[in-house]
């Protein structure tokens, strides 16, 4: 997908725009890629690219619809009656047990891979920057992102 690498800094700020976020807007571009992947090859494959970014980034603004209708919205003196749960030793352990399946779901990981997915998405760094120290192509890079996240989603989430 040489259009997708070619385009993805516009791609991006397109996500962004719609979005107004620009951390789900990389997570879009993500699924964008492996959306291209899967695909057969379009006729316009810029038109096509597009598409795919608006499609999704339609579909998270449905399921925030959905999600606002489902909870009502409190008065504040309502709000402020109701005791605080404290959930602290809970979403502790949730926390611990979810950290401990993307570190077990890292370690599965080929060694390239992992390190790509460790310094892009926990260090922080930018692809370019992840493909100069692997000595690998931003493309490269971004494929090895991409499964590797898309494999500790699937750790984190199993099919039921």
């Amino acid at each position: 997908m040489t259009c997708y690498l070619a385009h993805r800094g516009d791609l991006l700020k397109y996500a962004a725009g719609i979005t107004g976020d620009r951390v789900y807007a990389e997570d879009l571009l993500q699924e964008v890629w492996i959306r291209c992947q899967s695909a057969d090859r379009p006729d316009r494959p810029l038109n096509f690219l597009y598409r795919i970014v608006r499609n999704l980034a339609v579909d998270k603004y449905r399921a925030q619809s959905r999600d606002r209708k489902r909870f009502v919205q409190a008065d504040d003196a309502v709000t402020a009656s109701v005791p605080a749960f404290d959930a602290g030793s809970e979403a502790d352990i949730a926390g611990k047990e979810e950290l401990r399946i993307v570190e077990s779901a890292l370690a599965e990981l080929p060694e390239d891979m992992r390190r790509a997915v460790m310094l892009y998405r926990f260090e922080g760094w930018k692809l370019r920057e992840v493909a100069e120290e692997l000595g690998l192509t931003i493309g490269a890079v971004h494929g090895l992102v991409a499964k590797g996240l898309k494999h500790c989603r699937s750790r984190l989430h199993p099919p039921e």
